[in-house]
């Protein structure tokens, strides 16, 4: 005897409704709609310490962009076939076309299932939404919306099986499947429900996909040798499986998950409690509700369970579906406004529920290192989070130490769980970091690939930064790649990564790459005694290579245009503050020189030989007189304004404090300004605004007090003071520049 049980993927309806038909079936062997190569973890689905949703992973091992899921929760029919069946000892197969034959032609999981051909307008909708055409003719413009009211939310008899599988066929015949991919599936089906009689059971059950149900049961009407015939010279590639956690958002329509339901939450309601689902709903948004101060009453959930009661009596619903429950909730809990509860839906209505897998199920070593690890730096709760959870860190603490190093290893090994939020960029706190954290489920692919680089996360990540150093040929990354191994604490890759380091950098003689690698090895430096690492071999490195960089500095410069002169204008700021923190003094003798090499060569950009000029001043190597001379040469109404203008922004940058605390520049620019021609000054205007509009607002203002109380136009014949009126007319170009 055959039964075969149509059902609606993660439908709950048809989860309760098939729970009962296979009680009162009692087979003796149990065919479930999923890839035959995807068995070998069905055993460990027994296992009692699963927490759902999960999912099965299936992958081919020698190309890991190969892979598909397969997820379950709670209310999946699927699920509920293989309780039942390990409950009561009944032997299970997976019948469906193995995922091995998709992978040998570059199909993705969801491609296989559902995307469909495109024949035509009418026949392409049937096919992307089968049961579209029957929603359309029960007045539902929504096929989820009309099979939840018809076949989930109610209370199903198991005849509705045979409902089921009379609409479908009906359908078939008027709309034949004719896509190569589906008879291909259905071909497979049936072959392996053939062996399956031939295996001697007597009573078989079959649950499916509702589509596929007339071409199982009407096996006989098709040839056995026609069915092995679509499988005839396609390879098949093979694969392994195994379980990983899944999450309630990644099983809703919204995660693109082709078989995803709108709302995995309230299904879960209506599995569990569908009695009292409405209740428990309600209940749930008053809660959330008052955690964030808003008043909801017991009596406003009351309220709104009549409320959307009577909403589905209205619509002849015995019980509410989710369009009602909003709708109830936001006029009783709202007043109408849909806002007050657009933050709630996702918690209530796809739901923030992650699964687990025990570690009685096998998995690969490194998985199992890491799961460790996880649990061991107290980051469980952060994987377990379905948003974006900002984590601080105290390395102080052995604890966040080692959740440091775990995140910055997880990043070597391309699983970007987490990603360093930067303060400012001379930030001298060095106690902490502050981390953006989002765990996806597919990371599961991700850890199976970093899996080939070792048995632990420290080794796999120590490995692949030796295997990607082999190949950096250019020091900035190598450093970069230095800094990483670190600040992961990978003893065991430093050594050659300092070596490889000491290696381009001796090969490197533009000063300009070596300004590249610089602030990333000094903040090493800098932070290594808080993250307890030896860091004495990169000191020796950078003690070797600073002196060449500021031998070469002024000849890589020379001549630069203005889009790369902007570019080394940053290094050289960076490298400064680098410098300036090692506390050597040799080293810093070298570069000062170095900077009045640039400040005095005349091939040299003007943003540079400024910014070269302020640095000089700031370390009290100029004082105020070199510093007013330079000033005077660079703004000399013999060189281009433009040219002066960029000198000024290289001069000025960060801050303008200097013009106001030492008033012989500030006349020396006075000057200059009131010199320019006015055609030179609304050329180089743009440029005085971009410099000056930086400053903060305090200093912008103590400018333009400055520039009212000493302005004095040469051409007046009254040289001590201008009249007020004649003051403002040039104000507001003043506060357009200051602005």
């Amino acid at each position: 005897m055959l039964k075969v049980f149509g059902i609606r993927h993660h439908g709950p309806g048809s989860s309760r409704s098939l729970e009962q038909a296979l009680e009162q079936f009692q087979p003796d062997v149990i065919l479930i709609e999923s890839p035959a190569d995807a068995e070998s973890a069905l055993q460990y689905a027994a296992d009692p310490e699963i927490k759902l949703p999960v999912a099965i992973l299936v992958y081919n091992p020698n190309d890991l962009n190969q892979a598909s899921y397969l997820p379950y929760a709670a209310f999946s029919p699927e699920w509920v076939t293989m309780q039942f069946g390990f409950k009561n000892e009944i032997p299970m197969k997976f019948m469906d076309l193995p995922l091995g034959y998709h992978f040998s032609e570059q199909e993705s999981a969801q491609k296989i299932i559902f995307d469909f051909d495109k024949k035509g307008k009418e026949d392409a909708h049937v096919h992307r939404d089968p049961l579209g055409k029957m929603a359309t003719l029960a007045g539902y413009s929504d096929s989820e919306r009309w099979w939840e009211t018809t076949f989930e939310q109610q209370f199903n008899p198991t005849e509705i099986f045979e409902q089921i599988e009379e609409m479908i066929t009906a359908l078939r015949e008027a709309q034949p499947d004719d896509r190569t991919d589906t008879l291909r599936r259905e071909a497979f089906m049936r072959i392996t429900l053939r062996q399956a009689i031939k295996d001697g059971f007597e009573k078989i059950a079959v649950v499916c996909g509702a589509w596929h149900v007339p071409a199982i049961t009407e096996f006989q009407k098709y040839k056995q040798s026609a069915d092995k015939a679509f499988l005839k010279g396609h390879k098949k590639i093979k694969t392994k499986a195994t379980w990983i956690p899944w999450s309630y958002e990644r099983l809703a329509f919204e995660s693109g998950y082709g078989a995803g339901v709108k709302s995995p939450a309230w299904y879960d309601l209506l599995f569990h409690h569908k009695k009292n689902a409405t209740i428990y709903w309600m209940s749930k948004v008053s809660e959330l509700l008052r955690a964030e101060g808003i008043d909801a009453s017991a009596a406003h959930a009351v309220e709104a369970v009549r409320l959307a009661e009577t909403l589905a009596t209205i619509r002849n619903l015995q019980i509410p579906g989710i369009l009602e429950l909003k709708e109830a909730a936001m006029t009783v809990f709202g007043n109408g406004s849909a806002e007050t509860l657009s933050w709630i839906e996702r918690k209530l209505v796809i739901g923030e529920r992650y699964g687990e897998v025990p570690d009685s199920i096998p998995m690969i070593p490194l998985q199992k290192d890491l799961e460790k690890s996880i649990k061991s730096a107290r980051l469980t709760k952060e994987r377990n989070s379905l948003e974006k959870v900002e984590k601080k860190l105290d390395l102080r603490k052995k604890t966040n130490l080692d959740a440091s190093r775990l995140i910055h290893r997880l990043n070597i090994l391309d699983i970007p769980w987490g990603s360093l939020l930067e303060g400012s960029e001379f930030a001298t706190g060095s106690f902490s970091e502050h981390w953006k954290l989002k765990w996806v489920p597919d990371f599961a692919i991700k850890i199976i690939e970093a899996g080939m680089w070792g048995n632990t996360v420290p080794e796999a990540a120590s490995r692949k930064l030796v295997e990607k150093a082999k190949e950096t040929t250019e020091l900035s990354p190598l450093a970069a790649q230095v800094a990483s191994s670190l600040l992961a604490d990978l003893p065991a890759a430093i050594p050659f990564l300092i070596k490889r380091l000491r290696e381009i950098s001796t090969l490197t003689n533009d000063a300009l790459h070596l300004m590249d690698s610089l602030p990333s090895l000094v903040r090493i430096l800098r932070y290594g005694n808080v993250r307890k690492t030896d860091t004495e071999q990169v000191r020796t490195v950078v003690e070797e290579f600073i002196p060449r960089l500021c031998i070469g500095l002024t000849t890589s410069c020379v001549s630069l245009d203005e889009e790369n002169s902007k570019g080394v204008f940053e290094k050289i700021i960076s490298a400064n503050h680098a410098i300036s923190i090692l506390g050597n003094a040799g080293l810093q003798t070298s570069w000062n020189t170095a900077l009045k090499q640039m400040v005095l060569h005349p091939a040299i950009h003007p943003i540079l030989k400024g910014a070269c000029t302020r640095i000089l001043f700031e370390k009290q190597l100029y004082d105020v007189k070199a510093t007013a001379t330079q000033m005077h040469y660079a703004l000399s109404m013999a060189n281009d304004a433009t040219e002066s203008a960029t000198w000024l922004e290289g001069f000025l940058h960060g801050s303008g404090l200097l013009l106001i605390h030492n008033p012989s520049l500030w006349k020396i620019l006075d000057e200059w300004v009131d010199e320019i021609s006015m055609s030179n000054f609304k050329e180089i205007i743009p440029l005085l605004r971009r410099t000056f509009s930086k400053f903060p607002g305090a200093e912008r203002e103590k400018m333009l007090q400055l520039a009212k109380r000493i302005f004095t136009p040469k051409k007046l014949k009254t040289p001590a003071k201008a009249s007020a009126k004649e003051v403002e007319q040039f104000l507001p170009t003043i506060r357009l520049l200051l602005s």
